[in-house]
């Protein structure tokens, strides 16, 4: 695994993959997070991207989400009368994509060693700890709360690959909604 991989640095690669896409369907840079925003009749139809605020770990690496909204204003989580996180917008032979992705990361991780202080803590936050090097065992539906995990630059580029996929057809959803 690479060395610390920050969220300054995964938006830094998200905005490199992202950007060129969103600059070319006319989205201009919102407010907060990762936040792309483009006018759509009365309403912004907006995407962004968060990281989660778990931090990253050397051995599970780290997680982030990508959300779509109608909202009254250029910025990630303003006010609006929809918004969905992608994986919710997706078919269920694409959300199997994302659980042969999730899955082809957390076989890379390496277990930790035995004096790590997650695994030296309570029950109950050992036990979420381990969770994190499981592979996901059932196919995800569409209420399913999906975080795409990743542990180095490479992971990145393979979730922006496939996002950029979704993208025209995700926006198009956001676009209609309002």
């Amino acid at each position: 695994m690479e060395d610390a991989f920050e969220s300054p640095d995964v938006y830094t690669q998200l905005k490199g993959e992202l950007g060129p896409w969103f600059k070319a369907a006319g989205f201009k840079r919102g407010s907060g997070l990762l936040t792309w925003a483009r006018r759509h009749g009365d309403w912004w139809t907006l995407a962004w991207c968060q990281v989660s605020q778990d931090g990253w770990d050397d051995f599970s690496g780290s997680k982030f989400t990508v959300e779509f909204a109608r909202a009254e204003a250029a910025q990630a989580g303003a006010n609006g009368p929809w918004r969905a996180r992608l994986p919710r917008l997706l078919t269920a032979q694409e959300r199997e994509r994302v659980r042969e992705i999730q899955n082809g990361i957390i076989a890379k991780l390496r277990e930790p060693p035995r004096h790590h202080p997650m695994l030296t803590a309570g029950a109950a936050i050992r036990a979420a700890y381990a969770r994190r090097f499981k592979r996901v065992a059932e196919p995800y539906t569409p209420g399913d709360d999906i975080w795409f995990r990743y542990a180095n630059s490479a992971d990145l580029s393979t979730w922006s690959v496939f996002i950029l996929e979704k993208l025209p057809a995700c926006t198009a959803q956001a676009d209609h909604h309002g």
